[in-house]
């Protein structure tokens, strides 16, 4: 395990990069068993790799000039198969109790592809709206787009439909 100090949130961000870059770009055989932490004033970064597998995690918090504060993390897998998944997610809280945050993530396999991000905000009075949307491709070409929002003057929406690989609208299938 390597660990190291860095005073600023720069320095961690770019451990992250840095770690992230080196774990995920190993070959399945060059990905040799380890672990890796890297901690700042404001943050940490892990990553490892084993049997073919490896990952990379890392969050951060700041106070910002204007008195609100934020948090952000974020984490990658690459598996030995060739599968991929990410994420990331950022959260702003202001002085007056309001918020935002806004997320996402992919994933990427022999069965498919999926992407999904989203946002939410809470004003200083605690009303909350959000929203999120939503990719899905199987292998097969066949695909699923959607959304779902809420607003609390009009309540939660959902919308999306189904495709098959040459664009057509097809019936979504049931669970």
């Amino acid at each position: 395990m390597i660990m190291t100090r860095t005073g600023t949130r720069t320095g961690t961000l770019l451990a992250l990069a840095a770690a992230g870059a080196v774990l995920l770009s190993l070959a399945p055989a060059e990905a040799a068993s380890g672990r890796l932490r890297v901690r700042g004033e404001q943050g940490v970064v892990a990553g490892g790799a084993a049997n073919g597998n490896a990952w990379v995690r890392g969050r951060t918090h700041r106070q910002n000039a204007d008195g609100s504060r934020t948090a952000a993390s974020g984490g990658a897998i690459r598996l030995g198969n060739g599968a991929t998944a990410a994420r990331a997610a950022t959260t702003t809280v202001q002085p007056d109790g309001s918020a935002a945050h806004s997320g996402g993530f992919a994933a990427s396999g022999a069965k498919g592809t999926v992407t999904s991000s989203g946002s939410a905000t809470r004003a200083a009075d605690g009303t909350m709206a959000g929203s999120r949307q939503t990719s899905v491709t199987a292998a097969n070409g066949n695909s699923y787009q959607g959304t779902v929002a809420y607003d609390p003057a009009t309540g939660l929406a959902r919308s999306g439909g189904c495709r098959d690989a040459s664009g057509a609208a097809i019936a979504c299938p049931s669970r």
